[in-house]
């Protein structure tokens, strides 16, 4: 097996011994998990911006008086 990385911007390749290919396969199939999770995260951090952005704006309204719209 062979596993590429990228270091200071240059594809490096480096060949698994067989006895290291179970923890390695486990360690990169972490990895993925932790980069999907990172990117769902900053999604889920983005969309609560826009919402306080919203939030914000909505709280800086002017108030109507007399209840007529």
């Amino acid at each position: 097996m062979v596993v590429s990385s990228s270091e200071k911007g240059k594809t490096k390749l480096q060949v698994i011994p067989q006895g290291l290919l179970v923890e390695v396969k486990s360690k990169v199939q972490r990895y993925k998990k932790l980069r999907r999770s990172r990117r769902q995260l900053g999604e889920v951090h983005k969309s609560m911006l826009e919402v306080m952005d919203k939030m914000e704006v909505m709280r800086r309204e002017e108030i109507r008086s007399g209840g007529k719209h």
